[in-house]
């Protein structure tokens, strides 16, 4: 009898459970040796270059998803003419591609320069959308999250109370053997005194520095008054703040939005939310529209919290994601307004941003690096708009706005003296072309 007879015969389930396993894991791993790297990043590539503004792998965009078109198509007719030219494949009457054409409302592929192996790595990559886990040799675990530090001013509080408190146990201690002093030397006991006594005693006997300590307190209080007069609506006030980074209704990450390539972010410019900001006195908020013109096609974030702020913008405008269509039913957004200039000071968008050429960042702050909600970057008081217009170079050179100054300064005597005189370190201040008139901000 064989070995394998003998082990069924005296484990009768043994050895089918065994073929079963095997079976399984040979399926298995069938399965992981047929998936095709290579195409699949070949179609991968394709997809992206050709077919990822209108359609996703595993869920309708603009188009039908991807994934099991091929399936679908089967037997209904050539779906790689229909891929390559849809019109054209349409006036052939075929009825499945009619019927798509009605269903997707008229709306049918541009002509793609593809071949029928290319459609076969598109289709591939699409039907094994999202692809095999793989663990890349060169991933590495997050960087640990810094330990902030701690503020001393708990601490000195603290430390200051117990210097308080051993002062007034040794301030006790010293007044009982005083009396005990006393006592033993027939002597009356020492009147009894408050603790403002004690210190006006003290300070008598001690003129010079009572002196000091009381002209220390009196500057250090000038100073704190005179600080907070220059600070009064600018650091911490309700509506007008240095670092005031108010609640939104939609966390809109800058940037993730405006942040550079190679950090992973997607490098839009400022100026195609905040297109006003070239042309008028104010940036603007941008419209929902503007947000639908990627989020139409773009209905997840990066992470669940982010797929739920998209989901806000699609109540906004009454967007609903599965029937790719608008209903009608919209909330507007309630914006928070970040930062407010006085009524009587006067700015403009546009003068800095189109005739001085200054960068967002430079009044914004790093608003593309490290701003996941708008904050207010800069102090935005007349001495900070002052110290940058004494500084500031304007840029002449090929710049239309300036063409007239330019002439006047070279076209008469005084103008030639001017010009003489503002290029002896070599460059032009806005100061010098009127930047500290006070008509300039407060007309």
């Amino acid at each position: 009898m064989s070995l394998a007879a003998r082990i069924s015969e005296r484990f009768p389930g043994l050895l089918h459970a065994s073929l079963a396993v095997l079976l399984v894991l040979s399926f298995s791993n069938a399965h992981a040796q047929g998936f095709d790297e290579a195409l699949y990043t070949k179609g991968e590539k394709l997809f992206k270059g050709n077919c990822g503004a209108c359609h996703k792998p595993d869920k309708n965009l603009t188009g039908p998803a991807l994934a099991g078109s091929r399936a679908r198509w089967e037997g209904q007719g050539d779906i790689y003419a229909w891929i390559k030219n849809s019109s054209a494949y349409l006036k052939t009457g075929n009825a499945y591609a009619n019927k798509l054409f009605a269903d997707w409302k008229g709306s049918v592929m541009t002509a793609q320069a593809v071949s029928d192996e290319e459609i076969d790595a598109i289709l591939y990559y699409a039907d094994n959308f999202p692809g095999p886990l793989q663990v890349k040799d060169d991933q590495t675990p997050p960087a640990p999250t810094p330990v902030q530090g701690t503020d001393a001013w708990p601490w000195l509080i603290v430390l200051g109370l117990l210097f308080l408190v051993v002062t007034i146990s040794l301030s006790g201690v010293k007044r009982s053997l005083d009396s005990a002093v006393r006592d033993a030397e027939g002597r009356k006991p020492a009147q009894d005194r408050s603790i403002l006594q004690h210190i006006g005693n003290w300070a008598w006997n001690n003129k010079i520095a009572a002196s000091f300590i009381g002209l220390f307190f009196v500057v250090w209080l000038l100073l704190q008054g005179w600080n907070a007069l220059w600070t009064i609506g600018i650091y911490g006030g309700d509506e007008v703040a240095q670092n005031y980074k108010p609640e939104q209704p939609i966390l809109f990450n800058h940037t993730l939005h405006a942040g550079k390539v190679e950090a992973g972010n997607l490098a839009i410019n400022c100026q195609y939310c905040h297109s006003s900001a070239e042309k008028s006195k104010h940036a603007g908020i941008p419209s929902t529209n503007i947000c639908m013109n990627c989020h139409q096609a773009v209905g997840e974030g990066r992470t669940p919290e982010g797929t739920a702020e998209i989901a806000k913008i699609y109540r906004a405008v009454g967007w609903d994601p599965e029937k790719l269509a608008y209903t009608g039913e919209e909330e507007p957004i309630r914006w928070v307004k970040v930062h407010n200039l006085p009524d009587h000071a006067y700015f403009n968008h546009a003068q800095h941003v189109a005739v001085g050429k200054i960068e967002c960042q430079e009044c914004h702050g790093p608003i593309d690096e490290k701003m996941d909600v708008a904050e207010q970057w800069a102090p935005l008081t007349m001495g900070w708009c002052i110290d940058c217009h004494g500084q500031r170079e304007v840029q002449m050179a090929g710049n239309g706005y300036y063409d007239e100054t330019m002439a006047r300064l070279h076209n008469n005597e005084i103008g030639h003296r001017e010009l003489k005189s503002y290029l002896e370190d070599g460059k032009i201040t806005v100061k010098e072309l009127g930047g500290w008139e006070c008509a300039k901000c407060h007309y």
